[in-house]
């Protein structure tokens, strides 16, 4: 018995000396403030680090840290010491050896991390209170560190960007560890001709199209394009050292340029190519401080059969790959893992753009945060070096708050753990109980939609939604639990968005849906009655929106209060409207685009409004041809046909409406008027045949919708035909 003690006494001792001795960093009571080190003629950019880090520190306990600039200091003086090493392997590191603390990192950028990682694991700041959300945080009097400290932080990506509007302020990104395209790159996107509109550019800095300059494209083995440009990055540069990155991107269309010069560099009519990286080559040589990138799109999809410079980047866009399903597991991925080691031989640096919302419609959940884990893990083992996820950018996408945070934590670490990363952002934003309740329904439609083999493209409507991921029996019920939480937080941003969002998701499973349980309206005796909870929903949706300041739902910044109105049109409307030819069978003898075969959007109690991927068959191939039973429709009085134009999309009303025989003789002839709205969907009414011409009709009869003619290649579309 004494011995076991004895030793138990030895153990406990060595665990004390063997534990590390706390010294204070600062104390208000002891009068103990460190001073903050950079060296000495440090630049701008070095001084606004310092300042971050006083900035942080003043928010904590109100009191204002000195900022020194000397190189050499007595390692027995309490000083908060910064420099870059950009020689170093780790993003940055956080060092303490007894008084003197060190935040060393390999940039610049990265010391902001550095700085804001120092404040999230060793006081009580949250991004709350840096970016001043709370009002009078509780003070802090008293910073005790280890006396010793040495761990260094390496993200598993070095450039990482999710794109939602949260990002695009500068506290965020540095907080969350994120870069933010309008702080790094000095050229983005399809720019250069915004870059150079200020000169008259030579007809020779053009592409050669067909034997003549078209000013559409650029010519990238042009000497005069080469100098124009030359001269507006490096004052780009210049004004701002932090712009170091430029995306040099031929304009978006398929045009190549085919001069002597380019095709003896290796140009096809279609691959720009080896233009492009010849002249990418070019401009890093002459800038061996910066980076320059180019993407795979369009006619730079070929590997050229040369080395890229080491500074030379390229973007690989995901969007006809993102299909809401993991890409190791599906059918694109021996082409995807080829074409990254490919580009990988040809090009050091290639970073992913990638895909996390529905642009067709930002309120869609598209909890894809499980399938985009998987994805980062593959693009992180195949060596990919950057990712920019494309998120709503500018507009309300539904819980992006979430979403932002989320990926930036993802982007940092591929292997968090994400339901726990979920439940913990939702407990420190909502009250106890709308966390649960959120939590628990989002974390189960993310394994849904992750589980889930149905592909769901970026561009989708609430049917290919509901097909993958989201339960009309779920939604409903959640979104009551919810709107319970709303009405007593009515003046809350968050619950106000949320809010907007499932409204919207609603009227757009009931209108997908059509008539039934989760549709609309219900049909008694062939007359549709439209539910009244739908004049309750559409006034909450105008009413949420408004206090949310949201007043678009995708990507073309569709109107919400055109939606509102299209709605309280199209019901009042169909309310106690005889609907004869409801899901009855009938025939398809016109050709079908391969895309839009499904017929039953024509008679299934759905119906279209300005979007035209919901509700609305498509026709470009050929008019759409049908042949009906008589008898289905034998108590109908006229044809009520709904039609979309939009002329942006080429999508035009028809010119003619025939009602025709089986031996293809015209009954009755409808010609619709010329319609000059470029987006309008409108209703047309077809008076049946008379009495004395129905009698010339056989026991099948069939309609034939026209497409308009002399205008070149237009598509129709057609939405519910209604036997009334």
């Amino acid at each position: 018995m004494g011995k076991k003690f004895l030793v138990l006494c030895l153990l406990v001792g060595c665990s004390f000396s063997c534990a590390q001795q706390k010294v204070s960093f600062y104390s208000l009571k002891y009068k103990i403030f460190p001073k903050i080190n950079i060296p000495s003629n440090s630049d701008v950019y070095m001084q606004k680090a310092a300042l971050e880090f006083q900035k942080n520190f003043e928010i904590l306990t109100k009191t204002k840290l000195t900022i020194e600039e000397r190189t050499r200091f007595d390692k027995t003086e309490n000083v908060l010491v910064l420099r870059v090493n950009p020689t170093q392997s780790s993003d940055f590191c956080i060092k303490k050896n007894k008084l003197n603390t060190t935040i060393v990192a390999s940039s610049v950028e990265n010391l902001h991390f550095g700085i804001n990682e120092f404040f999230i694991k060793y006081t009580s700041l949250n991004f709350k209170q840096k970016s001043k959300q709370v009002g009078n945080p509780q003070l802090t009097y008293d910073i005790d560190l280890n006396s010793e400290i040495n761990e260094c932080y390496k993200a598993d990506f070095s450039y990482r960007e999710p794109y939602y509007s949260r990002n695009f302020n500068s506290d965020y990104s540095r907080w969350h560890k994120t870069n933010y395209l309008d702080l790094n790159w000095g050229i983005w996107g399809h720019n250069i001709p915004k870059i150079l509109k200020k000169y008259q550019l030579p007809e020779s800095a053009y592409a050669e199209v067909n034997g003549r300059r078209n000013k559409q494209q650029f010519c990238f083995s042009s000497n005069d394009l080469f100098k124009y440009l030359s001269t507006e990055i490096i004052k780009i540069y210049e004004s701002d050292n932090a712009l170091d990155r430029f995306m040099i991107l031929p304009n978006d269309n398929f045009l190549s340029c085919t001069c002597d010069k380019c095709k003896k560099l290796g140009n096809t009519p279609t691959n720009a190519s080896p233009a492009v990286f010849t002249f990418l080559n070019k401009l890093a040589r002459k800038y061996k401080k910066l980076h320059f990138f180019t993407s795979a799109y369009n006619t730079v999809t070929e590997v050229p059969d040369f080395k890229a410079e080491k500074n030379i980047g390229l973007f690989y866009s995901t969007i006809k790959i993102q299909k809401g399903i993991p890409i190791e597991k599906s059918r694109y991925y021996n082409r995807f893992k080829k074409d990254i080691t490919n580009w990988k031989d040809h090009v050091d640096d290639v970073y992913i753009w990638d895909y996390t919302v529905n642009f067709d419609n930002y309120f869609d959940l598209y909890p894809s945060l499980k399938v985009t884990q998987d994805n980062l893990k593959l693009y992180k083992k195949l060596g990919v070096h950057g990712v920019f996820l494309h998120g709503s950018e500018y507009n309300y996408s539904t819980l992006e708050d979430l979403k932002t945070y989320v990926f930036a934590r993802m982007l940092w670490d591929t292997d968090i753990d994400l339901k726990e990363e979920i439940t913990s952002f939702l407990n420190d934003n909502y009250s106890k109980k709308v966390a649960k309740l959120l939590s628990e329904f989002y974390i189960y439609l993310t394994d849904s939609f992750y589980n889930s083999k149905k592909e769901l493209s970026i561009y989708s409507g609430i049917h290919q939604t509901a097909a993958k991921y989201l339960d009309p029996e779920l939604l409903f019920t959640f979104y009551e639990d919810f709107d319970k939480y709303v009405q007593s937080n009515q003046y809350n941003q968050n619950y106000l968005q949320i809010a907007t969002a499932l409204t919207f998701l609603k009227l757009e499973i009931m209108r997908d849906y059509g008539f039934g349980k989760y549709g609309y309206a219900r049909l008694f005796n062939n007359e549709i009655r439209v539910k009244s909870e739908i004049g309750t929903l559409l006034d909450k949706l105008d009413s949420y929106s408004r206090l949310a300041k949201i007043s678009t739902y995708n990507e073309i910044q569709s109107s919400l209060r055109k939606y509102i109105i299209g709605w309280r049109e199209t019901i009042f409307r169909y309310h106690r409207r005889n609907s004869y030819f409801f899901k009855k069978k009938f025939e398809v003898l016109s050709s079908l685009d391969e895309d839009y075969t499904n017929t039953s959007y024509l008679n299934d109690g759905a119906f279209g409004l300005l979007d035209y991927n919901t509700n609305w068959l498509l026709c470009s191939v050929d008019d759409l041809v049908l042949k009906v039973k008589k008898e289905d429709v034998k108590n109908s009085k006229e044809i009520t046909f709904s039609f979309l134009q939009d002329t942006k999309h080429r999508i035009y009303f028809p010119e003619v409406i025939r009602i025709k025989d089986t031996e293809n003789n015209t009954i009755k002839r409808f010609r619709l008027p010329v319609e000059k709205d470029k987006w309008l969907k409108k209703e047309f009414v077809l008076r049946l045949p008379t009495e004395y011409e129905d009698e010339q009709l056989s026991d099948e009869f069939i309609i034939s919708i026209e497409k308009k003619r002399g205008i070149g290649k237009n598509t129709l579309a057609v939405d519910e035909i209604i036997f009334n």
